[in-house]
């Protein structure tokens, strides 16, 4: 089969849509997935995440830049987290197309071949099994980078769409006190259950399932001073 002839309509219908608040995961034929946000008709995803075992080519369009990270931090983000920022459109159809295109079921659980039979051994994990090294991540501390990585992979879990609310936000980024909440499509934020922060805390082992993340709607919190559209907001800016 040509390169020109694999199917990358998943992908072409992302780039069309955009993917809102949330993120899309593009199934590939061999057993891989990529996990991208971005803006409707946008030129690069602005996040990219590769399932494990999935390797970015080292070319230019990979290199994982970001100048608020840069601005931020004071460095560049690492590639531990298989996440790279600003990935233009074509370096991921040309990826897609390197890993023989589009899997015909993008609905399925778990990224799986064309045509392979699916056994209970090879069903899709819990989603919270995925996560489950995020235990204690915010044990000494978070900063708005934290946020940003670990509110980000377990969105590409398959977990809601987290957010944290900080008091203010100034030259040196994001500070003063903070409180957790989940975000929808709409840009609605919704409580989120106590135990998500005792288990990013380390103070108790797991965060309980999925379904009973997400809480009532929070009228009050519609607008913010400041955001950095990657789970950060602030109440104030200076």
């Amino acid at each position: 089969m040509s390169m020109q002839t694999l199917n990358t309509s998943r992908l072409d219908a992302v780039v069309t849509e955009g993917t809102g608040h949330g993120f899309a995961r593009i199934r590939l034929s061999d057993g891989h997935a990529i996990t991208l946000k971005m803006q409707p008709g946008a030129p690069a995803a602005e996040e990219v995440f590769l399932s494990p075992g999935l390797t970015a080519p080292d070319t230019e369009a990979w290199e994982n830049e970001d100048s608020w990270e840069d601005w931020l931090t004071g460095g560049t983000l690492g590639n531990e987290s298989g996440m790279f920022l600003d990935v233009p459109t074509e370096a991921l159809r040309d990826l897609i197309v390197q890993h023989g295109g589009e899997h015909d079921d993008q609905e399925g659980e778990e990224p799986a071949p064309r045509a392979e039979a699916v056994t209970a051994a090879q069903a899709a994990p819990d989603p919270l099994s995925e996560i489950t090294e995020l235990h204690g991540a915010f044990e000494h501390g978070y900063g708005a980078d934290d946020i940003r990585n670990v509110f980000g992979r377990i969105c590409d879990a398959g977990g809601p769409y987290l957010v944290c609310v900080w008091d203010i936000a100034d030259e040196y980024g994001f500070g003063g006190n903070s409180e957790f909440y989940a975000e929808d499509e709409e840009g609605w934020l919704f409580e989120l259950k106590p135990d998500i922060y005792r288990w990013l805390t380390g103070q108790q082992d797991a965060p309980g399932p999925l379904e009973t993340w997400v809480g009532a709607y929070v009228p009050e919190l519609v607008e913010f001073a400041a955001t950095d559209d990657r789970h950060n907001y602030a109440r104030t800016e200076r």
